[in-house]
């Protein structure tokens, strides 16, 4: 016999779940029925925006909402935007046909002049450099990718190319490049940090000496509020016994900042340290700061959970002639990726910016298109970019760098800030811009700003630990493209000692995914919760299976490990595989019993290497 409270429950999430399953769908077109891809469609309740999804690739979109009256927004570059109320009771469509902005399409037709009259040019020249050297049709498309001052084989976007079914079926084609393609592997120096100490000291040590760049003496300061969780975006300065501010940085998701005596080749050892937070107007203080190898320095403080729902993602592309084999399928996987991050989290506001970069005496230094939640204007900016000139190694990334870092509108109150640097080369090296290469990462890191350094094919070992050393001053990772999608040159192998191999796409949405991930500030996290971050190894298939329980799991402190093999090292990391936690020889079915109760709610992986096999398992500390 089922009793009245257990009856009343039932009812209620009877209720609460028909309440929250339906959905609004429907379509984004212009006035000629072309589809509208990757447009913003806002819902509103009142004032508060309550989701926000793209379009697809064809114009369609669908969000689950609860029912209630609602006001929807659509949006795309080059049309006006469009208001309407809704009432949702049931499943609901709305389809939406867009009229055309006749002022955007006055100034792209401009832009398409102008673009013809330059292209013209650079086919005459092309044609005349084609009959001075007696190169093949096959070669003079090769010439036409490759030689500086001769026009990329992508033709100039013209009025009309910003209707994105067309954009889709273009980059969709093997020529233009498409989404899912591309290989990449990750190295996080954070969670191999004693193998980053060695390979530094020996395999990569010569070219440690060419930048004069080292980051070193590392402190990390974790917050939580008397909730135990995390507090992000607070400010954090590290200071030195004589009161000089040594490095500041910003709290992540996870509430940690990380902080570094110095980033610079050969400096003096730091002494006694202290951070000071600022966060809501208040300041506070950890005294005598212990360095990271004796562990993590945790402070729980007097302040509201309060997450901002901001994210802000920057590309920044290296757009000379050597990226022209990779730069049209990154173009494509880019607003794939913005595509899918976007419409996983539609609690969240995205904003998109881009800067696209050569070198000096170039056609152009840099352009960049600043921050924006619409979508459409990020795609646009993008479609409209193609490689060309270069000619010798090193470009200028410091300048794009500096322009991404000081001229693009981040957000002050933000979740995260993340900026992709795809590139294949190494600034230049002199005094002066390893002077500025180290204010930009201080700049970065103050600003909160993760630097993903993405390197593709002609990337050598130099620019591979300046642009490790860069991600680590910033609280980044290191990715890289590979050979295995045959796309590009030849992609040399990083310095460590595995890595795994995974489709670009999947590689950048696990990482914005781990860098916005934040608990709830009033419910308890959830076992479903995980699910989208990160893969639960469950060894199946194998024919000597190891055999490992984590338990009681979700825990609210204590947490016991048992595995039926002898394993030398056992990790504790967050869920961007920074490690919190080193447990040695834990062996065979022996409970190891650990309190996490220290750190912050959330999400975190236990994880090991057996027989050349990585093995991770799900924490849920609440």
């Amino acid at each position: 016999m089922i009793n009245k409270t257990t009856l009343i429950l039932s009812i209620f999430f009877f209720l609460t779940s028909i309440a929250g399953a339906q959905s609004l769908r429907g379509n984004m077109m212009s006035e000629t029925e072309s589809s509208l891809g990757y447009g913003n469609v806002n819902i509103y309740k009142g004032d508060e925006k309550v989701a926000s999804v793209l379009t697809d690739e064809r114009g369609n979109f669908d969000v689950k909402l609860d029912t209630g009256l609602y006001r929807v927004e659509v949006e795309y570059v080059g049309f006006e935007t469009v208001e309407e109320e809704i009432i949702v009771r049931d499943d609901k469509e709305a389809n939406f046909k867009m009229k055309a902005d006749k002022d955007y399409l006055a100034k792209k037709e401009r832009q398409k002049k102008v673009a013809e009259e330059a292209y013209s040019e650079d086919r005459e020249r092309m044609m005349m450099f084609s009959d001075a050297v007696e190169v093949s049709e096959s070669e003079t498309v090769v010439t036409r990718k490759v030689v500086g001052g001769v026009v990329s084989k992508d033709a100039p976007m013209t009025e009309g190319d910003f209707l994105p079914v067309e954009i889709s079926d273009r980059l969709g084609s093997t020529e233009q490049g498409r989404s899912g393609v591309l290989t990449a592997g990750e190295i996080n120096d954070f969670s191999k940090w004693e193998m980053w100490s060695d390979i530094v000291t020996e395999e990569l040590k010569k070219y440690q000496d060419y930048w004069k760049v080292e980051p070193k003496y590392r402190f990390v300061v974790q917050l939580t509020n008397h909730d135990q969780l995390p507090v992000v975006d607070a400010t954090v300065q590290l200071i030195d016994d004589g009161g000089t501010v040594l490095f500041q940085s910003r709290t992540d998701n996870t509430g940690k900042s990380e902080l570094w005596g110095s980033l610079i080749l050969g400096a003096q050892p730091v002494g006694d340290c202290s951070a000071l937070i600022y966060h809501e107007g208040k300041e506070f203080q950890i005294r005598n700061l212990k360095p990271f190898k004796d562990g993590i320095n945790q402070k729980a403080i007097n302040v509201k959970c309060e997450q901002s729902k901001v994210v802000d993602i920057a590309f920044v592309v290296d757009a000379t002639g050597s990226m022209s084999d990779e730069i049209n399928f990154l173009r494509k996987e880019l607003n794939d990726v913005i595509f899918k991050t976007k419409n996983a989290n539609p609690e969240l506001t995205f904003n998109f910016a881009n800067t696209f970069y050569r070198d000096k005496n170039e056609e152009y230094v840099t352009k960049h298109q600043d921050f924006s939640d619409v979508l459409s204007k990020s795609i646009e900016f993008i479609g409209d970019q193609s490689a060309g000139g270069g000619g010798d190694y090193e470009e200028a990334v410091e300048v794009a760098l500096d322009e991404a870092i000081n001229d693009l509108n981040w957000s002050d109150d933000a979740r995260s800030r993340i900026m992709f640097l795809i590139l294949d080369a190494p600034p230049h090296n002199s005094p002066e811009i390893r002077t500025k290469l180290d204010a930009i990462m201080r700049q970065a890191a103050a600003q909160g700003i993760r630097i993903i350094p993405l390197v593709a094919s002609g990337i050598n070992k130099d620019a591979e630990y300046l642009l490790r050393s860069m991600a680590l001053a910033t609280n980044g990772t290191y990715a890289f493209l590979t050979d295995h999608s045959g796309i590009g040159g030849d992609h040399i192998e990083p310095t460590t000692d595995e890595y795994e191999v995974e489709l670009l796409n999947d590689l950048m949405i696990r990482l914005i995914s781990s860098y916005i991930y934040l608990p709830d500030c009033s419910n308890p996290v959830g076992e479903d919760d995980l699910e989208e971050y990160v893969h639960d190894d469950t060894n199946d298939g194998d024919e000597d299976k190891l055999e490992w329980t984590i338990w009681p799991n979700p825990t609210s402190g204590i947490v016991n490990i048992k595995i039926d093999r002898d394993i030398e090292e056992v990790f504790l990391t967050d869920l961007s595989g920074k490690i919190m936690e080193r447990y040695s020889d834990l062996r065979k079915n022996r409970e190891l019993r650990r309190d996490l109760g220290q750190y912050a709610k959330g999400l975190y992986l236990i994880t090991f290497t057996y027989k050349e096999k990585v093995y991770t398992k799900k924490v849920v500390l609440q």
